[in-house]
């Protein structure tokens, strides 16, 4: 649940002008709907949490419409059930190729970051392809939820790094049925295709370290 928000600001220096870079800071408690057997925060909702803050930092800068087509996280460490954690957006520059990216930084309550990622959005009518649903963060948590399914392992180790990639096509919507597949490319690293009939709606490989 989101407790709070706070905006701030930072100035970068380039090519002699000053860029503002806005940030937007989301406060999530894990409660024990978010948690594994283990008690820490599940895959699945840290990285739900993540596309949310960044989707409402969307939406608070003008871009309701958006849709979301790519992201990637990393995670060092799943806080524990009743911890707080900070998800931090950053709009990036102002210019047409990072308009519609977002990078975040997660961070536990004393500010120490236990994981990051990107987002990337698209705007209909600019990139129909690479769509998903309304409710970017309720797909996103069920496509990964899908994927723990099948590899259960993720959330039973404690202190295991992981990296996810993911590639939303075109045709992911919440409400649409779907089968998925898993391929472990080697030990540390899996392939995972979410598909509805002949329609590949999710891309994804995660890596473990």
């Amino acid at each position: 649940m989101i407790s709070s928000q706070q905006t701030h600001y930072v100035f970068l220096s380039r090519d002699e002008f000053k860029y503002q870079i806005d940030m937007r800071t989301f406060e999530y408690s894990i409660n024990s709907e978010s948690v594994a057997g283990d008690g820490r925060a599940t895959v699945s909702s840290i990285c739900g949490f993540i596309v949310n803050a960044a989707h409402r930092a969307m939406v608070n800068e003008g871009y309701p419409g958006c849709v979301l087509s790519r992201c990637t996280f990393e995670i060092d460490e799943r806080p524990r059930k009743g911890d707080d954690i900070n998800i931090i957006v950053n709009s990036g520059l102002n210019n047409i190729v990072t308009l519609l990216n977002r990078s975040v930084s997660i961070t536990d309550s004393e500010g120490i970051e236990i994981g990051r990622g990107k987002v990337a959005w698209s705007m209909p009518g600019a990139a129909q392809k690479n769509l998903v649903a309304e409710n970017p963060s309720r797909t996103t948590r069920r496509f990964i939820n899908k994927f723990h399914s099948i590899f259960p392992d993720v959330d039973s180790s404690a202190g295991l790094q992981l990296r996810i990639d993911m590639d939303f096509r075109g045709g992911a919507r919440e409400c649409a049925e779907f089968s998925v597949a898993l391929k472990k490319i080697c030990d540390s690293r899996f392939f995972f295709l979410a598909r509805n009939g002949s329609d590949t709606l999710c891309r994804a490989v995660l890596q473990t370290a």
